[in-house]
């Protein structure tokens, strides 16, 4: 199936998801009718996705929402409380240390950035919101990494490490004794793994049930992250980190 045909498909696919938000529910007919294509084609997507669990059909043979979409929505409004949550710790973390602040969250092998305070230095390191990189480079990432399940951390490692930058940490066995030292002291600092000449310090963040649900970190200049000022960092993270989660006692996996 050629690409256009690919992305056809699947435009059409989430168009009948959306007709959802118009009423709760449908016959094959009358999606069809609605949409103005044939029933075959129609029957085709919804099957689709009752395979995948975005739409059940009933015994009246009429088509809803199946669980697998209050499963995305859940993951959704998690993210979004926990980013309401997060903003006005990140702004005084950054104001308190004058580096730039963010968050992060695991998706799939990779870190994603879900909110961010930029430094007001006029040289400072930034990333965009929806940025993405490996979990095993950087302090912002292996923060998240280190508290996966050893088989996550197992089959991230066994499908390659791939160096950023000179200082990415690729040997299994060197970066597996990191993670380990992450846990064990509760933080990590990086220095250069994921951008060149540039530090970052990192805690977890923790729900009512003790899980690791994101990272949040400070980084900037290297020439900036003295000893004197990465002991400073790690305790306005932690602080920072428990003000948070006091924030989300009833936030879980």
């Amino acid at each position: 199936m050629e690409q256009n045909s690919i992305l056809k498909t699947l435009d059409r696919g989430l168009t009948v998801l959306l007709k959802f938000l118009d009423k709760p529910e449908w016959t094959l007919s009358g999606l069809a009718q609605d949409l103005g294509l044939h029933k075959s084609i129609v029957f085709r997507l919804v099957t689709t996705l009752e395979r995948r669990g975005f739409v059940v059909k009933g015994e009246d043979r009429v088509y809803r929402l199946g669980l697998r979409v209050l499963e995305l929505g859940n993951v959704a409004y998690k993210q979004i409380d926990l980013r309401r949550a997060a903003y006005p710790v990140l702004q005084k973390l950054v104001n308190e240390t004058r580096e730039s602040a963010f968050l992060t969250v695991v998706s799939g092998d990779e870190a994603v950035c879900i909110d961010k305070v930029d430094s007001p230095h006029n040289i400072k390191l930034t990333l965009e919101i929806g940025g993405r990189s490996p979990l095993y480079a950087g302090a912002s990432n292996k923060i998240l990494m280190a508290y996966l399940p050893g088989e996550r951390i197992d089959e991230i490692v066994a499908r390659g490490l791939q160096p950023i930058t000179p200082q990415t940490i690729t040997d299994p066995a060197e970066l597996k004794g990191n993670l380990a030292e992450i846990r064990q002291q509760g933080w990590c600092f990086s220095c250069g793994e994921v951008t060149p000449s540039a530090s970052a310090v990192a805690v977890p963040i923790r729900n009512g049930r003790g899980q690791v649900i994101a990272g949040l970190s400070v980084a900037g200049l290297d020439a900036r992250f003295t000893k004197e000022k990465i002991s400073g960092l790690v305790q306005a993270l932690m602080k920072a980190s428990e003000e948070i989660s006091g924030q989300l006692l009833g936030w879980s996996e």
